[in-house]
């Protein structure tokens, strides 16, 4: 998957932090554990903002923020040479010319139910093939979309309104392993 989505300087602050909170711990520092808390919380955040194509741009603020708590925990736990040697890797990050990379979370678990207002998508693994008549009558008699991932092989996605979505799983896990069993 080519990511085209910038996160503008905030997945390489992220990178530039992480491996300052590793370098203290290398050095004995009593880094908190707060501080590994919040790189998690923001890696969560900017992964599902480079990975969600409906992910509001607003989201990045808040990894932002849990970044800023961690600089804040951070630099005071720095000798001066390490402190002005980070800094600058941030200050690069920010400006984009550090050139590092966003070890990109992509728990499929997390991409697999999205939602948005009332609309919601599930993906589903499959371990077999089903003909593309039987997902458009389960379409049809659902009310919602059944098709292939164009993303992951052996997976189909069931997409539409949410209870529609909820009542069309729990019927297909039952019809998969029927057609499972018969084969």
């Amino acid at each position: 998957m080519n990511i085209e989505k910038s996160a503008h300087g905030i997945d390489k602050q992220w990178v530039v932090l992480n491996d300052l909170a590793s370098l203290l711990l290398r050095q004995g520092k009593d880094v908190p554990e707060e501080v590994f808390s919040r790189l998690r919380v923001a890696k969560g955040i900017i992964s599902y903002y480079l990975l969600d194509e409906h992910a509001p741009f607003s989201i990045l603020l808040k990894a932002n923020n849990e970044l800023s708590k961690v600089q804040s925990i951070l630099f005071p736990l720095c000798e001066r040479d390490v402190a002005e040697e980070y800094l600058e890797k941030l200050n690069k990050a920010i400006t984009g010319e550090l050139d590092v990379d966003f070890p990109l979370d992509r728990n499929f678990f997390d991409r697999e139910i999205r939602k948005r207002d009332n609309i919601q998508s599930i993906r589903i693994r499959l371990d077999g093939e089903l003909p593309p008549e039987i997902l458009s009558k389960l379409s049809e008699g659902y009310g919602v979309i059944f098709q292939y991932s164009e993303e992951l092989d052996n997976c189909i996605v069931i997409q539409g309104e949410e209870n529609r979505v909820k009542n069309a799983l729990k019927n297909f896990s039952t019809l998969w392993r029927f057609l499972k069993d018969s084969d």
